[in-house]
This record gives C-alpha cells, sequence and structure tokens, in this order.
C-alpha cells in the first residue's frame, strides 16, 4: 500500500515536472521570439499616453516640481521670471503668498496653487491672473456680483458658457475633468480643504477665466493693459475705443486697481529679483 502510494507520487511528480518544463519551453521561446516587439509596442504606447496627456502619464513618476513660466508670459513687468522657475513649487507658492498684506495671505494661499498651475498650463502671466482675482473677487469664491458674475474670477454666465465652448472646440481639456485621484495628488492640502465637488467649481471658474484672458490678451496684440480693460468693460467697447481712437484705460478706476495690485506684488519681487516695473498708463 505504501510502496504503490509512493510510486504514484513519483509519476505524478514526474508528470508536473515534465508539463512545467515543456510551459517554460513555451514561454522562453514566445519571449525569445517576440520581446523586442512588445517592448517597442508597450514603448510607443506609453510615448502616445505621455503626449496625450502629458500631466497624468509620466511614466510612473511625479509632475516637474518646478514650476516655468517662458519671459513672454509676464504681463505689466519685464524682467527675469526666475524668481519662480528656481525653486520648489512648494517654495514658489509660499513666496508668492508672503507678497500680499498678511490680513488677506490666508485667502491667497488657498488659491495661489491653482492659479501657478493652471497659468503654467496656459503660459500666461499668474502675477497678472491674481491682481485680476484680488480686484475681482478678493479671493472670494463663492461671490456673486450684483450683475451676476461669479466665483474667483466674476465671469458672467454668458461669457463663461461661450469660453468654455471654445475651449472643447479647441480639444482643451480641463483640469477639473482629469479625475478625482488627480486632483487628490496634484491639489494636495486644497484638495483636502475643499473636497471634490468645491475643488472641480473653483478650478473650472478658475481656467475658464485665464482662458479668456488669455484671448483677450491675444485680440489686443498682447497689450496687457488693454486686455485688462477689457476683461471689465468688454472687448467689443475697448475695440470700438481703439478703432475711433478714443482713450482707453485713461481714468479708469479698474484699471488702477489691477495695476496697483500688480505693483503691490512686483515691487517686493523686484527688490530680490531682476526685475523692472513697466507701468504702461
Amino acid at each position: 500500500m505504501e510502496k504503490t502510494t509512493g510510486e504514484q507520487c513519483v509519476l505524478v511528480t514526474q508528470e508536473v515536472s515534465a508539463e512545467e518544463k515543456l510551459k517554460n519551453s513555451f514561454l522562453n521561446s514566445f519571449f525569445s521570439s517576440y520581446k523586442i516587439p512588445i517592448f517597442s509596442l508597450v514603448l510607443f504606447g506609453s510615448f502616445a499616453l505621455h503626449a496625450l496627456y502629458p500631466q497624468t502619464f509620466t511614466f510612473g513618476f511625479k509632475r516637474n516640481k518646478t514650476y516655468r513660466f517662458k519671459s513672454d508670459s509676464m504681463g505689466f513687468f519685464i524682467g527675469d521670471p526666475t524668481f519662480l522657475n528656481n525653486v520648489s513649487e512648494e517654495e514658489a507658492e509660499a513666496k508668492i503668498v508672503n507678497l500680499f498684506p498678511e490680513k488677506i495671505q490666508k485667502k491667497v494661499k488657498r488659491v495661489v496653487k491653482p492659479v501657478l498651475i493652471l497659468s503654467e498650463k496656459h503660459n500666461l502671466d499668474p502675477l497678472w491672473v491674481l491682481s485680476v482675482m484680488w480686484t475681482e473677487s478678493h479671493f472670494k469664491h463663492e461671490v456673486t456680483s450684483k450683475k451676476g458674475a461669479r466665483g474667483l474670477m466674476q465671469m458672467m454666465p454668458s461669457t463663461y458658457m461661450e469660453t468654455l465652448a471654445l475651449m472643447k472646440g479647441d480639444n482643451i481639456s480641463l483640469e477639473s475633468d482629469k479625475g478625482e485621484e488627480y486632483l487628490k495628488y496634484q491639489y494636495g492640502q486644497v484638495y483636502h480643504d475643499l473636497g471634490y465637488s468645491k475643488l472641480v467649481a473653483k478650478l473650472r471658474n478658475l481656467e475658464v477665466g485665464i482662458f479668456y484672458l488669455k484671448n483677450l490678451l491675444a485680440a489686443f496684440d498682447n497689450n496687457t493693459l488693454h486686455a485688462t480693460v477689457a476683461y471689465n468693460m468688454g472687448p467689443f467697447w475697448t475695440k470700438g475705443q481703439l478703432r475711433n481712437k478714443l482713450p482707453v484705460g485713461e481714468n479708469n478706476h479698474y484699471l488702477k486697481k489691477v495695476m496697483n495690485n500688480y505693483y503691490h506684488i512686483a515691487k517686493n519681487i523686484s527688490q530680490t529679483s531682476n526685475v523692472a516695473f513697466i507701468p504702461r498708463i
């Protein structure tokens, strides 16, 4: 009885070993023949995904942890924008927050990361965006004006919807549409402070407003002064003034507030960086 069981065990072991050898032989042969094509396919797919989704697909690595802005993206001043480029994201955010009066720094801290990320994405001066936001909403997200303008960028619903449609027509993916896991990773403490729904709403209002500002800048030949007036008075009114050779920005209270806010930020940067403030009014 014991001898028969032992013989059966030996036979089973031999059969299993033979099957394993055959399986391993097949796998080795398969990968030897196809490992280069498979590797090429995976590599090509990775590059394709990275090209389509550069911020969400990063070959397993985290996004570049430094903000980078081109010199031609800056607004009311001319100089070296590397005061943001050469420090970590956290240092850049803290540096910007400290430029504001102490009484509003807490509010600025809640918006500075989204502003920097989205301004970098659309290559727009983040200090200009912050100056407009400071003037428009005083960094309050859930605020609506008497005329119906809403959110951080105080956009009118009709302008918001038109700009949103333009972005979708240009196949521009919204930051807010990239999924909860991405937002949780990308925005960290902001996500935890606001929650998913409120962060999405804030990002939508902010990104559409930034894209609208960028379009105004292009429409007015990169003249930040005219684009700022147009954000307040409307592009049609502003173009009409220019077409009829009438003043734009002269005695304009809104423009002066934005420029004063910008100057408050820029003058402090000028003390430590190669930045010269150039008022254009």
